[in-house]
């Protein structure tokens, strides 16, 4: 009884032994299960959100030598003369003063170095420009040297930056008779306005919403509504292999905009092309084209810093026009840049002429003489006192061989040249000022003299004669609107020509002159043309009292060249 006893109570021990383990095991795998979890919820809270990108908008585009270029501040070292500081005192506060009122560079005072400094040495030790670089907190060191000699005045204008420390730019003038401190003001000016120019960028963008940007530059740069614009990024340096300064620049386009608005020193535009989406931002570097330059900073009487203009080189050679642009019902008025008068322009041209000569002798014989490759150069010159108003220099030189056409007349070859020089003062009108492709009417009051020399023979067959008058010209040019070409025409009016001939003594003459021309250029930039032109002149001369009663001369010239405006 009492063993069955001890076998129950046994079965009754282990049974809830089992059931009190079987609850033990549940917890726990609960509170294992609740743990993990509860982890994997604050993980989840805590790691960032990856599969919204909140700024979809690729990895930075970054270029060393672009961010080094990126000159906001420039400080100046003081101005070095060799004349007890008599014009370094005045150029260094203009210096400082340009600095302070540039619109894009801001200045920052040159550090006290407690030791004597040589600013003429700084292309050899790049070190000493970082250092200073580091403690102005500047991305540009400025310096200037000026030297008075037997050779005149000079003044050099240097510009460092924190690309390896290296000389960036230099500027020079030298003349022997500018010594008076007015007269280097201004040159100092013009040397400032030089090398800010030689940067490879206009400007900077100085905010970006959406595909709105702002840019620091303006109409004072010569940016105009409308007008398409650049922005790149600088990979690369190339300088000059022993001198260290700056050759040229390697650029990789990274976006394009379009104006849309246009204040003195800010312009307002739109992305019109971007390499990827979001490249596009705050420092990227506009670059610089025909129309957009740092303006020229102006002084008073005293020498002070007043204002900023439009580069001379700019406006010159830019006019503005306005041109209406209608989408649907909106009718935008936009002013636009274009090409105009500069100074002149110079023709350059060779090729060939068909001349032809024949003649009435008192003897009844009639020789004439011809060659059909004559080898020719022309020269011209255009001046522009107005863009209206200008002064014209033409020569035409042709040197040939033709047959003695005379019989029994030696030598038999004749040796000739032919020439022909005019001047005269003219005026274009344009049928329409506004438009750039108007066709163009031109009217020259000059004198002009054709002048021949060739072998006298015996018996006579041809005298040398130079034929001279009072020019009318009257000229047009007619632009292709869709091409870069322009066809033209011109015709000469001889009034009163009158005629001598060689030897002396060889009769009175009388002469009648036709001539006219056709050309067409082809223009490859704003300076430079490919033209071709075509001339037909005609000479017939009465003479009394000589070796023969008439003669005609013709003279074709086809030619070839370059047109260049400068």
């Amino acid at each position: 009884m009492d063993e069955r006893l001890k076998k129950s109570d046994y079965k009754s021990m282990k049974i809830i032994l089992n059931l009190q383990l079987q609850k033990i095991t549940k917890s726990f795998l609960f509170l294992l299960f609740f743990v993990f979890f509860a982890g994997t919820y604050a993980v989840a809270q805590s790691a960032p959100e990856v599969t919204k990108n909140k700024r979809p908008f690729p990895v930075k585009y970054t270029s060393e030598v672009d961010q080094k270029l990126s000159l906001h501040t420039i400080t100046l070292a003081p101005v070095y003369d060799n004349v007890n500081r008599i014009y370094a005192e005045p150029i260094q506060k203009l210096l400082i003063e340009l600095l302070q009122n540039d619109k894009v560079w801001g200045y920052s005072a040159f550090p006290d170095l407690n030791k004597k400094i040589f600013v003429e040495t700084y292309d050899s030790k790049p070190q000493e420009v970082l250092d200073i670089l580091n403690q102005t907190k500047t991305q540009g060191l400025l310096t200037a040297i000026i030297t008075k000699g037997p050779a005149g005045m000079s003044i050099k204008l240097k510009l460092y930056t924190a690309d390896q420390g290296l000389l960036f730019a230099e500027e020079t003038f030298q003349d022997q008779s500018t010594f008076e401190i007015p007269k280097l003001r201004e040159q100092v000016v013009t040397l400032y306005h030089n090398l800010k120019n030689k940067l490879p960028y206009r400007g900077f963008v100085l905010s970006r919403r959406g595909l709105d940007v702002t840019l620091n530059a303006g109409e004072k740069n010569g940016l105009v509504v409308g007008q398409e614009v650049a922005l790149a990024q600088i990979l690369k340096i190339n300088r000059h292999p022993k001198l260290k300064y700056m050759v040229s620049t390697e650029k990789e386009i990274i976006g394009k905009l379009q104006i849309t608005k246009v204040e003195p020193y800010l312009s307002f535009a739109q992305i019109t092309f971007e390499k990827e989406n979001g490249v596009v931002e705050v420092g990227a570097k506009l670059l610089p084209n025909d129309f957009i330059a740092y303006p020229l900073p102006v002084l008073n009487k005293d020498g002070d810093v007043v204002d900023d203009k439009l580069s001379n080189s700019i406006a010159s050679t830019f006019e503005t026009r306005k041109k209406e642009t209608k989408v649907g019902d909106k009718v935008t008025e936009t002013t636009m840049a274009h090409a105009g008068p500069q100074v002149g322009k110079f023709l350059l041209q060779g090729g060939f002429s068909q001349f032809s000569e024949s003649a009435n002798l008192t003897t009844g014989e009639s020789p004439s003489a011809s060659q059909s490759m004559a080898p020719t150069i022309n020269l011209g010159l255009e001046l522009w006192t107005t863009p209206n108003w200008f002064v014209s220099f033409e020569l035409l030189q042709a040197i040939f061989k033709a047959s003695n056409g005379l019989n029994g007349s030696s030598p038999e070859d004749l040796n000739y040249s032919y020439s022909k020089y005019s001047g005269s003062i003219g005026y274009y009108f344009l049928l329409n000022k506004d438009d750039d492709k108007t066709p163009k009417i031109g009217g020259q009051v000059g004198y002009a003299s054709m002048k021949k020399d060739v072998t006298d023979t015996n018996p006579r067959a041809f005298t040398s004669s130079t034929t001279s008058g009072f020019l009318v010209k009257v000229n047009g040019a007619f632009p292709l609107r869709d091409y870069p070409v322009e066809l033209g025409a011109s015709f000469d009016i001889f009034l009163s020509p009158s005629t001598t001939e060689s030897p002396a003594g060889a009769g009175s003459s009388s002469s009648r002159i036709n001539a006219f021309g056709f050309n067409a250029s082809y223009e490859t930039s704003p300076s430079l043309s490919y033209r071709f032109d075509i001339n037909f002149d005609q000479i017939q001369t009465d003479t009394t009292g000589g070796d023969a009663t008439s003669s005609t001369e013709k003279m074709t010239n086809v030619l070839f060249g370059i047109e260049y405006s400068f």
